[in-house]
């Protein structure tokens, strides 16, 4: 018991010695390293064609520790459709909200350009509904799918015109190129490209 009590002073004695050492340590910048170029524009405001949000998406991004990046947006489409035949109508309508979530890691980089890696995910709610020769039916539904990108970007360090392009990979259930099945787990390819600015 003894032994444990002063195991116990010796390591809050050294705690204590050791706190000017961690305090000076915690004024260390990434400023003080050489060839290290910090980002003063921290904030993103884009329009992607293509990526997590399928068709298109409004995004914000906050970049936090220089190098990672936390980017949430969103889209809404919509379709209808219809046609006539023998005196009667069918008519049939979609729509869509999509919610991309990503994490991008941005630490290899010169200046105002970067690889982007990421990873994330994309909530999508989806409603329909269709009427035609008497019937009428209509539905909804969540799904959710999981991506991971890799591409270039244009990121400015002090804030400006920013452009990504790039590929990814959608992951979930009924994807394919060919012959897609909606009790399969599959990965289908897809582009992106975006332009905006960050502040």
């Amino acid at each position: 018991m003894k032994t444990a009590k002063l195991v116990g002073v010796v390591i809050a004695l050294g705690s204590i010695c050791a706190m000017p050492a961690l305090a000076a340590d915690s004024s260390f910048d990434r400023r003080d390293r050489p060839n290290m170029e910090l980002r003063s524009a921290n904030n993103s405001f884009y329009v992607e064609a293509g990526g997590p949000g399928l068709l298109y998406s409004l995004n914000y991004e906050r970049l936090v520790e220089n190098d990672f990046g936390l980017r949430v947006g969103l889209s809404y489409t919509s379709f209808s459709a219809s046609a006539s035949s023998g005196g009667s109508t069918a008519t049939a309508s979609a729509a869509f909200w999509t919610f991309p979530v990503t994490v991008s890691y941005l630490g290899i980089s010169s200046g105002n350009h970067a690889l982007e890696l990421g990873a994330g995910g994309t909530a999508i709610y989806a409603s329909g509904a269709a009427s035609g020769t008497g019937i009428a039916a209509s539905g909804s539904g969540m799904a959710f799918l999981g991506t991971a990108v890799v591409g270039y970007r244009r990121q400015p360090l002090n804030g400006g015109f920013q452009f990504r392009i790039g590929l990814e990979a959608l992951m979930g259930k009924g994807l394919a190129l060919s012959n897609p099945n909606p009790d399969n787990f599959g990965v289908l390819p897809w582009l992106y490209m975006s332009v905006g600015f960050s502040l």
